[in-house]
């Protein structure tokens, strides 16, 4: 899991919702053993955080001055959380609990990669819409892009007459012998590979 704390709204957030956050950083991080040795000092952040609450009620008044100054002050604080921010991530080491008593928001854990995709189950078989023709199913695979499918005769069940790949888990076989019973395979394909051949689905094709 990611455990890191964001730092995007450093940047992002309008002036309400930024303030809150670094108020409850300043709140949360006060006293906190688990952050003994803040790097920069809680008193210097909470110092350029003093100075852009006030800038900020004067750019309130308008002019461009007043906007100017706000923006400084917001630049001077952000450079400070940033550093406070690489100290929290270093302190926490990977502990979310340490993490989240920061009162930093959290990063989005990074998703866990999928690994090798589990055979399908033997696809369910029917009639197709025209004489020789037979419809295929199997329940979704996930993690699956393609799926390779392949038919054989019954009494040959080791030569394949049509092959298909589809992206979606259904396919349709034409050209088929009425009176012959088929067998269809599939496999799925995903970002490890390639999965193991699924059962047979059979079919007496009409």
């Amino acid at each position: 899991m990611n455990v890191k704390p964001a730092i995007g709204f450093l940047t992002k957030d309008g002036e309400a919702p930024f303030t809150d956050k670094v108020t409850t950083i300043l709140k949360w991080m006060t006293g906190n053993d688990k952050y003994k040795t803040p790097s920069p000092t809680l008193d210097v952040v909470q110092t350029a955080f003093d100075a852009y609450k006030v800038a900020t009620a004067d750019a309130s008044q308008g002019g461009k001055e007043n906007t100017a100054i706000r923006d400084a002050r917001r630049a001077e604080l952000v450079a400070l959380l940033r550093q406070l921010a690489n100290y929290v991530s270093a302190t926490a080491n990977g502990d979310m609990e340490t993490l989240l008593s920061s009162g930093f928001p959290t990063q989005k854990p990074t998703r866990t990669p999928i690994g090798p995709l589990p055979a399908p189950h033997a696809p369910t078989v029917a009639q197709g819409p025209v004489t020789g023709s037979m419809i295929s199913v199997v329940s979704p695979v996930l993690g699956a892009f393609i799926y390779n499918w392949r038919l054989a005769l019954a009494s040959a069940p080791t030569v394949f007459v049509r092959t298909a790949q589809t992206t979606s888990a259904r396919t349709t076989a034409y050209g088929l012998t009425a009176g012959q019973l088929y067998n269809m395979e599939v496999n799925a394909v995903g970002s490890a590979g390639t999965s193991d051949w699924s059962g047979d689905g059979s079919l007496m094709v009409v």
